[in-house]
């Protein structure tokens, strides 16, 4: 019994460390000098890039985190050449449910990402990168190009950010491959707790968070 009782206080004092290091990453967030998220994107990675079925090979890669890490960089990385490095950007890598396969065991979900974006500036539209340019006239879900779109600016905001992020080869063309929507700000907070639902145990601290290709700094442990 005493140590079923250790085990349960021991348990109880790191859930409070844990909710103190997702109050303190939300709070980073929310507070950013260069301002909250704007935009939500859920990024899932089980089709290839023209939105067809993944070579086992090819898709084993989908249960590696340093492979989504990998992918998450290189999406940074064209964000940033395409709207600006001053864009911030938040990754959290989470799983799938678990499933049962064809022998009834029961196997961990593949990885997908919660990727948040901070705000685009006007003047990165009204004058594109070269980067930037040639995502004017790429094809949107309606098959129209986004430069033809009547959505104003910030309706091709987000159609440029699709196309973007799109150009990832594990993202692609399948239109279940990525969810892009604006946040509210009344409900950041809210979204920002969904992508670090995985993130119930200290240990998972460094395999949730993408700390190389995120804006906040990783957290002293010794003070949390």
């Amino acid at each position: 019994m005493k140590g079923v009782t250790l085990n349960y206080g021991l348990r109880q004092e790191e859930l409070i460390k844990i909710d103190k290091i997702k109050r303190l990453l939300t709070n980073q967030t929310i507070n950013h000098p260069l301002g909250i998220p704007q935009y939500y994107a859920v990024l899932y990675y089980g089709k290839s890039f023209n939105g067809g079925q993944l070579h086992s090979e090819q898709y084993r890669k989908r249960w590696d985190r340093n492979e989504v890490r990998k992918t998450q960089k290189f999406i940074s990385n064209l964000i940033h050449k395409c709207f600006g490095d001053d864009v911030p950007l938040w990754w959290f890598i989470n799983r799938h449910d678990d499933y049962e396969d064809e022998e009834g065991d029961i196997k961990k979900g593949s990885f997908h990402s919660d990727l948040y974006i901070g705000s685009i500036k006007d003047e990165v539209i009204e004058d594109p990168s070269p980067l930037l340019m040639p995502l004017f006239y790429s094809l949107d879900n309606s098959g129209i190009p986004i430069d033809n779109r009547p959505v104003g600016i910030e309706g091709k905001k987000l159609l440029l950010l699709e196309a973007c992020i799109r150009q990832s080869k594990w993202v692609g063309k399948n239109p279940n491959s990525l969810k892009l929507s604006l946040v509210p700000p009344e409900e950041v907070e809210q979204t920002l707790h969904y992508g670090l639902k995985d993130l119930t145990s200290l240990d998972e601290l460094e395999k949730v968070v993408d700390w190389e290709s995120s804006n906040f700094y990783t957290p002293n442990k010794e003070n949390t």
